[in-house]
């Protein structure tokens, strides 16, 4: 009976949490993140397409902070040592602010009413917004997971140690950044989707390392060096202030 009763609250837990399981810092409260329309929410499945361009993101109830920051990671990076995966920092803007009223969205679970966060003061993005695509590698299926942090009293050293981890976005271990900036407890809400690769998945390239992994997952709006280098192109962009180059897989 004891452990019957155990199964129902873990199961409880894991449908409560808006963060994928085993995810830290996980969260209990929705993070709406809208792309043109169309909200994923809580693990929905969706295409690459729908999540090229960088969305608009929410809370189903007004924050009562005055600055937030989103952070976005792909938690499925491949490796040359599977199943072992890597990390990838998709999106990491500072300087938003609650909307005062509340915007009617299209979500997975039907219309929702959010308060959107705004970027009222036009911050540049310390990690410009990088759309998913996960390369032709196992794991196929990647979760991609979006935290809003409350930076109300964040201080100029703390900013600074989130500049310095956005400048190296493969293997972003949001608990040590946050802790670093002085955000431990400090995440306001989440969501994650997932993006799949159709396949089928090709062998690890021996002469990549686990950052190839990361860069193919980048290379939704980046481009790079395609599969087996047959359908790519290269491309750079900057991330925050340092000059990022990824050769990426590039999916069709």
């Amino acid at each position: 009976m004891a452990s019957r009763c155990l199964a129902v609250l873990l199961a409880a837990a894991s449908v409560l949490a808006r963060t994928p399981p085993g995810f830290t810092p996980s969260s209990e409260t929705d993070l709406v993140v809208e792309y043109k329309g169309f909200a994923p929410m809580n693990g929905a499945v969706v295409s690459k397409s729908v999540t090229a361009a960088e969305p608009r993101i929410g809370t189903l109830a007004r924050l009562n902070g005055s600055s937030y920051a989103v952070i976005m990671i792909d938690l499925d990076i491949p490796t040359n040592n599977p199943p072992k995966t890597n990390t990838l920092l998709h999106w990491m803007q500072t300087g938003l602010v609650p909307a005062a009223s509340v915007t009617t969205l299209n979500s997975t679970s039907g219309p929702i009413r959010a308060f959107l966060l705004e970027n009222r003061s036009n911050s540049t993005a310390l990690a410009p917004y990088i759309g998913p695509n996960p390369p032709a590698r196992v794991p196929l299926s990647h979760r991609y997971t979006q935290i809003l942090v409350d930076t109300s009293g964040l201080t100029e050293r703390g900013m600074l140690a989130l500049q310095t981890a956005a400048k190296n976005r493969s293997g972003f271990d949001a608990p040590t950044v946050l802790a670093s900036a002085g955000l431990t407890g400090k995440v306001a809400a989440g969501n994650s989707y997932n993006v799949t690769n159709p396949g089928p998945a090709v062998a690890a390239n021996t002469t990549d390392n686990a950052a190839g992994g990361a860069q193919g997952s980048a290379s939704g709006t980046a481009g790079g060096r395609g599969l087996a280098r047959r359908r790519g192109r290269r491309r750079s962009w900057l991330g925050g202030s340092a000059y990022l180059r990824y050769c990426c897989w590039v999916c069709e």
